[in-house]
């Protein structure tokens, strides 16, 4: 108990004194998202979404800190035509409602930045996201199709007008988000991210 109020108590200590920092920045930022999740069974489409939250920027010094953001992410997949016929003979649900996927998560991106001149970032690092809630019915007997966690890398720049961030990024995704045991095949995602964000300090 006591170690864990000491690692609150520096982690409080550490915050405060980073917001109190004259090197960062905390806003919400919004964007809009062309997702894909490709593999054997999926068709390779990029339907738009949405992606939105939070973002803080760190900076140790003038040109290099870091950026954690807190997102809510609405992402999509499709089945390809031989999904059953081809992949998942005894697994695909020929009584499915819809060809479509509709995926929420909660992700959270650690990013390093490099602004070689202020007006202009350079974002790489790594991301995670949670599955939250999917409305898909690939399956017979109601089973999940996708696995609850990812892990991304990230690359993206950002232009800084004043307080306001315009930014582009693209996500790699490096994990198997395909959670069908049997036939196992590689689904994996991709990310064209473009948005807005402010900063409020």
């Amino acid at each position: 108990m006591k170690k864990r109020l000491l690692l609150a108590g520096v982690l409080f200590v550490f915050l405060g004194s980073a917001a109190s920092a004259q090197g960062f920045h905390y806003g919400l930022k919004a964007s809009l998202m062309f997702s894909s999740i490709q593999g054997d069974g999926l068709k390779s489409s990029y339907p738009p979404g949405f992606q939105g939250g939070a973002f803080a920027e760190w900076d140790f010094s003038k040109k290099w800190g870091i950026q954690p953001e807190l997102l809510f992410t609405q992402a999509g997949a499709r089945k390809s035509d031989d999904f059953q016929s081809r992949y998942y003979v005894s697994e695909g649900n020929t009584n499915s409602s819809s060809n479509k996927a509709k995926l929420s998560y909660l992700t959270i991106p650690l990013l390093f930045r490099y602004s070689p001149i202020k007006d202009l970032t350079f974002n790489l690092g790594a991301q995670y996201s949670y599955l939250f809630f999917a409305n898909e019915d690939f399956l017979k007997y109601n089973k999940d199709a996708f696995k609850k966690t990812d892990i991304g890398a990230v690359a993206g720049v950002q232009v800084n007008v004043a307080n306001v961030r315009f930014f582009g990024r693209y996500v790699l995704g490096l994990s198997n988000v395909n959670d069908i045991s049997t036939p196992q095949h590689t689904w994996k995602s991709q990310q064209i991210i473009l948005g807005m964000g402010v900063a409020f300090k």
